[in-house]
């Protein structure tokens, strides 16, 4: 364990810049590296995809990481290939060839870390177990969608230990961001984690920049009021959680109409538009993103200072894992939520669609042609397959339990909205945890704001965004934490030098996409640019921008800001020394090596020779 300690240690700071883990990532990283399967709960901003990461460098062979939506697959990827690890998605957005080469990789041994659904999973595990490859490590990414969305959603959560069965069992290692006591145990359950041999490690759920608040309204114009006062604070970034697609449409149409620079968000709107908005937002284009509930997982927009429910959440876990998104850059933000007594019958018309009512089950058992609203019917024929009437007298237990603790957490948010108790208390309370001081709330009265940015930190903090947000993939993910944003913008390094000893940062990145952060900074080295051919440096540029734009991925990808400069200072002259450059590998030099040296040929010289 020390050794493996040790060397989990050399490879973060290769990779990620900081010489040492936080205190609860250590233990979690312990727990794995030693075989165990492993429970984490961290915070948002906890740092939890190291914990997995870097065991999967640690032990050399295949993690198999559970992530929920393919967009934050995508992000996950190309921040882990940015920071050097061998990463890559399988999911439906990729072509045949594209499979291939991911086959070619995994049949090779060469890579580290596959990220997955739980129903590619299904048939991956069948996959693997036929190539005889077995992974060292399976990670399941938001764990919490395990009891979320498993029984009545998406079932393939449900059967994630069956999948792990099928590849040989290895350890595995379940985080999340939010999860009560029950929920914990509904994971280990899943997961096959055998009783008293697995190892739990809570965070604390609290997170003190946050401000906790509810306005009462008395309809649905009162509610447009109350919003618009919110937003005539200074809260410059701000998105607003609404229940349906329309009424993201309509908040979003009223926004504009009172001078907003507001834009809805949901899955009904095509893919470019949705792309559109996104990105409106993650370059502060637009200022208010009125979004459904699927908005926000794995979107890295560090600087969200007000989150506002339009009404009452359906569970405390959704409502704490939305409101999370605010302040994640650790700076003040506050979290409202409009309510209305009522709102949650809502949730409990939607509870009849998930769970009908034992004679319309049976009514549409007996005669499916009967009829029946169409999601009541899907819920019917799902509850066939799961409760097999056609077998014997129905056993309804397990579905009026699961109704049962939707009810309780409906309950729970009415209790949340409607008691004049401290929020805070309430919500860490629900997941477990002991509150000694509420750090604030309208009950409790705390409202700390942080101080302005100076204005030079500010703008070199948008031209970090601006240039970061969109190289790790189509949700905006930054390969930077907010912390490290923030330190590089306010004590900028002067050189690549400084700037891979910046804890969060690292050799592997600053090689990377080091000269894109220092320009962004102002801080580019003149030396750099001095020995560089512009001529030359121009016609890489535009090369990789055309790679890049061709193949659909990061230029970063197709040649790093390390392998471009040395391109363009003439340091390359032939095959052997192009290869030596760092970030060109085998696979590089195979598929862009005449052309860069063709490039150099026509367009470069060595400046020193002049």
């Amino acid at each position: 364990m020390p050794d493996a300690m040790a060397a989990a240690r050399r490879l973060l700071q290769r990779h990620f810049g900081y010489p040492d883990f936080r205190p609860a990532q250590a233990r979690v990283i312990q727990s794995v590296l030693a075989g165990h399967d492993t429970l984490a709960i961290l915070p948002t901003g906890g740092g939890k995809s190291i914990c997995f990461q870097i065991p999967a460098l640690v032990f050399g062979g295949l993690t198999v990481v559970v992530s929920p939506l393919i967009a934050l697959m995508q992000d996950q990827v190309a921040a882990a290939r940015a920071r050097g690890m061998s990463a890559a998605g399988m999911h439906s957005a990729l072509d045949a060839t594209e499979r291939e080469a991911i086959w070619a990789s995994l049949r090779a041994g060469s890579l580290r870390l596959l990220y997955v659904s739980p129903e590619r999973l299904t048939t991956l595990s069948l996959e693997l177990a036929a190539a005889g490859i077995r992974p060292a490590l399976l990670a399941v990414d938001e764990a919490h969608c395990v009891t979320e969305w498993g029984h009545d959603f998406r079932p393939s959560y449900r059967t994630l230990g069956r999948s792990r069965y099928r590849v040989g069992r290895p350890p595995c290692v379940a985080l999340t961001g939010s999860a009560t006591p029950e929920v914990r145990s509904d994971i280990a359950t899943v997961l096959r984690f055998r009783p008293g041999r697995f190892h739990t490690h809570l965070g604390s759920f609290d997170r003190p920049n946050l401000w906790f608040g509810v306005v009462a309204v008395d309809g649905e114009g009162d509610r447009l009021r109350a919003l618009l006062d919110l937003l005539a604070g200074d809260d410059q970034m701000v998105i607003v959680y609404a229940p349906t697609r329309g009424l993201t449409e309509a908040i979003a149409r009223a926004l504009v109409r009172a001078g907003h620079r507001a834009a809805p968000y949901h899955a009904g709107l095509t893919k470019s538009r949705r792309a559109s908005a996104l990105q409106d937002f993650l370059e502060d284009r637009v200022d208010v993103m009125v979004a459904t509930c699927a908005f926000g997982l794995g979107i890295d927009k560090p600087d969200v200072r007000l989150v506002v429910h339009w009404t009452l959440p359906a569970t405390p876990e959704a409502y704490y894992q939305e409101a999370g998104r605010a302040g994640r850059d650790g700076g003040f933000a506050r979290c409202v939520l409009l309510w209305r007594r009522g709102d949650a019958g809502l949730h409990r018309r939607q509870l009849d669609v998930t769970f009908p009512p034992r004679r319309v089950l049976e009514r549409l058992w007996r005669d499916p042609k009967a009829v029946a609203a169409g999601n009541v019917r899907e819920s019917a024929e799902r509850l066939r397959h799961e409760l097999k009437p056609e077998s014997g007298p129905v056993n309804w237990k397990p579905t009026d339990d699961r109704r049962g603790k939707a009810e309780r957490r409906i309950v729970a948010m009415e209790r949340y909205a409607g008691d004049r108790s401290c929020r805070r208390k309430m919500l860490l309370e629900y997941f477990g945890e002991h509150l000694e001081r509420c750090a604030g709330c309208d009950r409790c009265r705390g409202d700390r704001r942080s101080p302005p940015l100076d204005p030079a930190v500010r703008a070199r903090l948008a031209a970090l965004r601006r240039e970061l947000g969109g190289r790790a993939g189509p949700w905006g993910g930054s390969l930077l934490e907010p912390d490290v944003l923030r330190c590089l913008a306010e004590q900028p390094p002067a050189t690549a030098g400084a700037l891979a000893a910046v804890p969060g940062v690292g050799p592997t990145l600053a090689a990377r996409v080091g000269g894109v952060i220092l320009r962004a900074l102002g801080s580019e080295p003149p030396a750099v640019a001095s020995r560089q051919s512009a001529p030359l440096r121009g016609a890489l540029e535009r090369w990789r921008d055309g790679v890049s734009a061709a193949m659909g991925v990061p230029a970063y990808q197709v040649l790093s800001d390390a392998a471009l400069d040395a391109l363009a200072a003439g340091e390359v002259r032939d095959r052997s020394s192009l290869a030596r450059l760092p970030g060109v590998g085998p696979r590089t030099l195979a598929k862009f090596g005449d052309a860069l040296l063709r490039l150099v040929t026509e367009h470069g010289s060595n400046p020193n020779d002049r």
